[in-house]
């Protein structure tokens, strides 16, 4: 098959400003929806099925944020940042569909917030406020930094390794918080006896990517909130089964007002609470030969 990425200088431009939240939101939205639908016909033609026509991307340097000519130099504007996790198989723009000068990119395991992210989120809101508007944390699916939280949660004493490193010991500590909401979750709503299913950790370390999203997304909201910053803040995880970001485990019925993709952050700890059972209860409601393919078997980072 063929993928055709084409230029026609003739072709009306397109802008590129993005008007509010609500826009940008739907322009990650629709660019992750493309992303999985190119994924799935190359997987179609790959195992033989689907059209044998050229899968073709209309393309024009002004709206993918490139000069029209040699030696300038566009102005930085891009319409969301995105905190996510520094693991190279989640590519932000990719799973976005965006291009150049479309995201300001922060990339941490575990998509935790430490004080660099906060200095660059800072400079973000200050110095790009006429293009920015939309702050987004996106973790992922069997996330390496969730699982050592988790395993460290489990099984203290067996990770001295990590104990006795600062730099590590410092990143995985973020996540504790984000580990013990959803141990709890878990249990409230499958009861205490889930801790004995051969599957808990796994179900742990796939609740606590969402719940984890959720604790960043609501101390970055809190971050703006106190430097007088109202941008929007939302999060969410991709899926490595169905390469879509979601804001919930598994296809589940959302209530009135909740996207199925990217949620507003909680607003407050009684909210993440909220969030993190909701979560867990999304996670149960999956049915456990579907639950299995989705959670997958986790490894030691």
């Amino acid at each position: 098959m063929d993928i055709i990425y084409r230029y026609d200088p003739f072709a009306p431009i397109v802008p590129r400003q993005v008007p509010d939240a609500a826009a940008a939101l739907e322009r990650l939205i629709e660019g992750n929806e493309r992303f999985a639908g190119m994924v799935a016909t190359m997987q179609q033609r790959t195992l033989g099925g689907g059209s044998p026509e050229p899968l073709v991307i209309p393309v024009c340097p002004v709206s993918m944020g490139l000069p029209l000519f040699p030696g300038a130099i566009p102005n930085q504007t891009p319409f969301a940042v995105i905190l996510g996790c520094s693991d190279a198989r989640v590519p932000t723009e990719a799973v976005f569909d965006q291009s150049f000068n479309d995201l300001f990119v922060l990339r941490i395991a575990g998509n935790v917030l430490g004080a660099e992210c906060l200095g660059s989120l800072h400079y973000a809101v200050k110095h790009l406020a006429d293009s920015l508007k939309l702050v987004v944390v996106l973790g992922h699916s069997k996330c390496g930094a969730v699982q050592a939280a988790v395993d460290t949660y489990l099984s203290p004493t067996n990770f001295a390794d990590i104990a006795y490193t600062y730099a590590l010991r410092s990143l995985v500590d973020q996540i504790q918080i984000a580990v013990r909401g959803s141990d709890h979750a878990l249990k409230q709503e499958g009861g205490a006896g889930i801790v004995s299913d051969p599957d808990y950790r796994a179900l742990l370390v796939a609740t606590t990517v969402y719940v984890n999203a959720a604790v960043s997304a609501l101390e970055l909201r809190r971050e703006l909130r106190l430097r007088g910053s109202r941008h929007a803040v939302v999060f969410g995880a991709y899926d490595f089964e169905t390469l879509r970001i979601r804001s919930l485990p598994g296809a589940v019925a959302l209530k009135a007002g909740h996207s199925a993709h990217l949620r507003r952050a909680p607003a407050d700890p009684e909210g993440l609470i909220a969030y993190a059972s909701e979560a867990a209860a999304a996670l149960l409601a999956i049915p456990p030969v579907d639950r299995a393919n989705s959670i997958g078997k986790t490894t030691v980072w």
